[in-house]
């Protein structure tokens, strides 16, 4: 428990900075807009490259693992999805079911999970990492670009709107980091220490930017009116999710304790910060996606002591 609050309370004092240098220092809505395009374009497509370019690849890979975690999570995000749908609120569908499912696995659940289980999870860790982004920040990306081609009037022609949408995904910096990043992995590219090193100092300011961008957007634009769907976001994350990952390790898979708790462990995880650029990247959701990951941070003590007790208790 000591070692959560070591990790998120910085998270909490950089947002506050954030939102202390926007409600009382002059930081204005356009210098939030300008380092959310920092992160969106340059800062998070670098640390999906070289994350996916130093990432260490099982052969061969448990798909049961994968199949337990990711399967419960794209429910979860049709789940969220599908509610945004009904609420009429369409372009809020990606940016809500990425958030929904998308766990903050990297910075804080690594070390948890390691400290909790010892060095022997560190493959099953490392597959739920790598596999993360091209999952589920692809699709998030292929439909809101979908929905940005139907705000542009083309939904009247599905086959120049689907062209368009993945002629966007696929240029998108997102999207782009990581099929370089897998593509220089699995060719065994070489790349040049300082070029690397550029990379990982500029995947080095996602966090610290992310949460003080955070905070100077709850300053601006409060949210006040976005706390109860936040808070459905932030249980779908912190419950639904790691309840259908247990049920699908447990009972369709029939994994290892060994494996299953990892596993349901980083399903009960906080939602991501990178759910939260990518809300800011394509303007749609941020009230909510940044209150469910304030929300669902502090669910995090909980959630992932429930998930120690059921993982040990297996």
């Amino acid at each position: 428990m000591s070692l959560i609050f070591q990790i998120v309370l910085p998270m909490f004092g950089l947002i506050a900075l954030g939102f202390w240098a926007a409600r009382y220092r002059g930081f204005s809505t356009a210098m939030v807009q300008g380092l959310s395009r920092f992160l969106g374009i340059y800062a998070l497509p670098a640390l999906l490259f070289s994350n996916m370019a130093r990432a260490d690849i099982p052969d061969p890979l448990e798909w049961a693992v994968l199949g337990s975690f990711y399967v419960a999570a794209v429910a979860v995000f049709l789940v969220g999805g599908l509610w945004m749908r009904l609420a009429g609120r369409r372009e809020q569908i990606a940016p809500i079911g990425l958030a929904s499912s998308f766990s903050n696995i990297a910075l804080l659940g690594s070390p948890i999970i390691m400290e909790a289980y010892g060095p022997t999870v560190a493959v099953p860790v490392m597959l739920l990492i790598v596999f993360q982004s091209p999952l589920l920040f692809t699709s998030a990306t292929m439909l809101a670009e979908t929905q940005r081609s139907a705000r542009n009037g083309r939904a009247g022609r599905p086959v120049k709107a689907t062209l368009d949408a993945a002629k966007a995904t696929l240029s998108s910096p997102l999207v782009v980091s990581v099929i370089l990043g897998l593509a220089a992995n699995l060719i065994h590219l070489a790349i040049p220490p300082m070029v690397m090193k550029s990379f990982t100092m500029l995947a080095q300011t996602v966090l610290p930017c992310a949460c003080f961008t955070l905070g100077a957007s709850l300053a601006l634009s409060p949210a006040s009116g976005a706390v109860l769907p936040a808070t459905v976001v932030a249980l779908l994350k912190t419950g639904l999710h790691p309840l259908l990952t247990w049920l699908l390790a447990t009972q369709v898979f029939d994994l290892p304790p060994l494996w299953v708790a990892p596993a349901v462990t980083a399903a009960a995880l906080p939602i991501g910060i990178n759910a939260y650029v990518f809300a800011e990247r394509y303007n749609a959701g941020r009230e909510v996606v940044s209150m469910s990951l304030l929300i669902s941070t502090l669910l995090s003590p909980v959630s992932i002591s429930i998930a120690f007790m059921v993982s040990s208790a297996g």
